[in-house]
């Protein structure tokens, strides 16, 4: 075979592999999922780190904390929670309880 069409073919297969690698696939854990409303809550990922937090700042009763817990922490990860919001690992297994 002449070297230039060895170039070629070889040149060819290292560009048609690094589309394989150009973008690594998203990954839902790395990304907070902000909301304060329920159809809000409905657009974050199973396993994915959300935060409850009200609107204009205003802060949240311990009744309120525990009741969006219930609803959308999964128990298994750390739960955090003050009169600001919560934020733990999100799960839908309790969506449709809320709804």
């Amino acid at each position: 075979m002449h070297t230039l069409t060895r170039l070629c073919l070889l040149s060819a297969a290292a560009l048609s592999l690094t589309a394989c690698f150009d973008k690594e696939p998203e990954d839902v854990t790395n990304k907070l999922c902000i909301y304060n409303t329920d159809p809000q809550a409905e657009r974050c990922k199973a396993g994915q780190m959300a935060w409850f937090r009200p609107d204009n700042d205003q802060l949240i009763s311990e009744q309120a904390a525990l009741s969006v817990a219930a609803a959308y922490c999964d128990f298994n990860h750390e739960v955090m929670h003050n009169r600001a919001g919560v934020v733990c690992v999100f799960t839908d297994k309790r969506l449709d309880s809320v709804k």
